[in-house]
């Protein structure tokens, strides 16, 4: 079973995106990483793609405050 994203932390999310992507340069196939991790094969590849545009890179992938009215 596929494990939902919005369950994990943030600061888990952000490692293993961090993980992911550090496997995915070492050659391992995207569908391979997102199997272990236990999610969808498109996040593995949303993850690539959002590292690889832009001149961020490594930054993309961090989490960030939400924005918007504060929770009460």
């Amino acid at each position: 079973m596929k494990r939902d994203g919005r369950s994990l932390a943030h600061n888990i999310l952000e490692e293993m995106r961090m993980l992911a992507l550090e496997r995915m340069n070492d050659g391992e196939h995207p569908d391979a990483v997102s199997a272990s991790f236990g999610m969808h094969r498109s996040w593995a590849y949303k993850l690539r793609a959002k590292a690889r545009g832009r001149g961020r890179g490594v930054r993309a992938l961090r989490s960030t405050q939400a924005t918007g009215r504060p929770r009460k």
